[in-house]
């Protein structure tokens, strides 16, 4: 760990931020600060969106200006569940949709309002129309904030507590693709920073898919952390990356590099195909000029004669080659937006159904370790509560605990395994060796302390989810078992205080609200 936070700092320190590479590179500069990665964070001002109201899942939503920026009240019909929040920052380009983050004493959550630039509404962030109560503390971690800020802030020991402010910068900032600029600003020699188009191919699409390459399941290589990749490396070094094998997945936000591997235009391209070959980086084109733009790309290898569209009809689509090759697809994990397929099929499919994932396997270039591949299967486990998948995961964790005993990772997924497969005596040990090997984890505390509420050993559970929730303030359902706990051990001033604080940080979770009523009328 002391490692690990070593070499974060070092990578850190490095960092000088694009404003200092302007000072060389200023039309570069500012033709990519007009771009949307670079403009995809920032803190939340009031130019969009005040006034609108929108309803869902039995909640009526309505955005509010506040001092200069934005907020929003929600309430159910007969006003028995209602509250407000402030939106601090945004995260997204806006150029499909912008999502927004909520701060309570520096512990970030996803808020559950979004903005959907193609139908300019508001309506429910991805993923949350499975809630029925407006969610507002899903954490915001690390690994999910580096792919839109730079140089971020997290606080050690924590999972999403940040520095004021969380980032250094707002978008992905220069050295995301280019690498620390300290020694170039020192030396102004070329060869200290990276240019992606002059990398092997490896390491080239390695920089995309940092944040274009989501895949089934992404496992950190062991020993690495959410930010021990830097351009010029390798990603299949420090993350491993897994498919559903012999399915053609649908679209995703970030499935653009696995939607490209699948097309026959890359996989014939003998390696020299990559996000480079049509897209500037340093500048997008106007809406104006994008199929012309495009076009151009696709007639490096291709000739029109290849079109079997007739003059008339390609007249009409302004010669654009993307409109039947690269159409624009509705995804599977957020409702309202669209992306381009980058399978660039020949001619327009019916997309295809995702199955549930049964045989993962690497993304093409990752090699992978018998332990990666035993945590892709326990992952996949735990989200798709797959009996299948359970029992294949629960084999494979098995014998990579056996190999590797001090891996705190294996440990608490193999745990996880055996606790909601209701065989709690065998998830105990492991859950303690894993605490004592990583203090900082969570997923221990949290799970041990529920294995011991369950057994009336409230004296035990009690110091776990403390820890736990230094670590995640917004773990709602634990705030309000560690209230009954307490309440259980006689000390009702501290279950108050916690239903209190489990309530202003989400006054729309029932069971808090319910137990506290409870308290009260004892």
């Amino acid at each position: 760990m002391r490692l690990a936070l070593a070499l974060f700092a070092a990578v850190a320190s490095a960092q000088t931020g694009s404003r200092v590479c302007a000072q060389c590179h200023r039309a570069i500069y500012e033709s990519y600060m007009q771009t949307p990665m670079a403009r995809t964070s920032g803190a939340v001002s009031d130019d969009v969106g005040a006034g609108a109201e929108f309803t869902a899942a039995g909640f009526r939503y309505r955005m509010r200006r506040e001092r200069g920026g934005l907020s929003f009240e929600f309430e159910k019909p007969d006003g028995a569940l209602h509250g407000a929040k402030t939106l601090a920052y945004f995260v997204g380009s806006g150029a499909t949709a912008r999502s927004y983050l909520l701060v309570d004493d520096r512990f970030y959550f996803e808020a559950p309002v979004a903005f959907y630039s193609g139908s300019q509404r508001w309506g429910l962030a991805p993923a949350y129309d499975t809630y029925a109560y407006p969610y507002l503390t899903r954490p915001v971690t690390t690994a999910c904030l580096n792919c839109h800020a730079s140089g971020l802030r997290p606080m050690a020991q924590t999972l999403n507590r940040f520095e004021v402010p969380p980032f250094s910068e707002s978008g992905i900032g220069c050295e995301r693709c280019h690498g620390p600029g300290d020694r170039h600003v020192k030396e102004i020699s070329a060869a200290t920073m990276v240019n992606p188009g002059q990398l092997n191919p490896a390491e080239r699409d390695s920089i995309c898919s940092e944040c274009h390459l989501t895949g089934a399941v992404r496992v950190i290589a062991a020993g690495k952390r959410w930010n021990s990749f830097q351009p010029g490396a390798r990603l299949s070094d420090s993350v491993k990356v897994f498919v559903k094998a012999g399915t053609s997945p649908g679209m995703t936000v970030t499935s653009h590099v696995e939607k490209l591997a699948r097309s026959v235009c890359k996989q014939k391209s003998g390696g020299r195909l990559w996000c480079g070959s049509c897209h500037d980086p340093h500048r997008v084109p106007k809406a104006s000029e994008a199929a012309a733009w495009f076009r151009t790309k696709c007639m490096v290898c291709h000739e029109t004669k290849g079109c079997t569209e007739t003059a008339a009809a390609r007249a009409s689509k302004q010669d654009d080659c993307t409109a039947c090759h690269m159409p624009k697809t509705g995804v599977t994990d957020a409702q309202h937006v669209v992306y381009t397929d980058h399978s660039i099929p020949r001619r327009p499919r019916a997309a295809a159904a995702d199955t549930a994932a049964v045989e993962l396997v690497p993304f093409d270039g990752f090699t992978v370790s018998d332990r990666d591949t035993a945590l892709a299967y326990g992952i996949a486990a735990g989200r798709e509560r797959s009996g299948t998948l359970r029992f294949r995961a629960l084999a494979m964790l098995r014998k990579a605990e056996r190999e590797h005993p001090n891996d705190a990772e294996l440990l608490m997924y193999l745990a996880e395994l055996y606790r909601n497969g209701e065989q709690p005596d065998l998830a105990i040990s492991l859950y303690q060796r894993a605490m004592r090997l990583d203090p900082s984890q969570l997923t221990a505390s949290v799970g041990l302390g529920g294995i011991f509420m369950e057994r009336g050993q409230f004296a035990e559970a009690i110091p776990l989810w403390e820890d736990a929730l230094t670590k995640n303030s917004g773990l709602e359902l634990v705030r309000t078992n560690l209230a009954m706990a307490y309440w259980r051990m006689g000390d009702l001033v501290s279950a108050e205080r916690h239903l209190a604080k489990a309530i202003a940080l989400s006054p729309a979770f029932a069971p808090a609200s319910d137990l506290l009523k409870r308290l009260r009328q004892r």
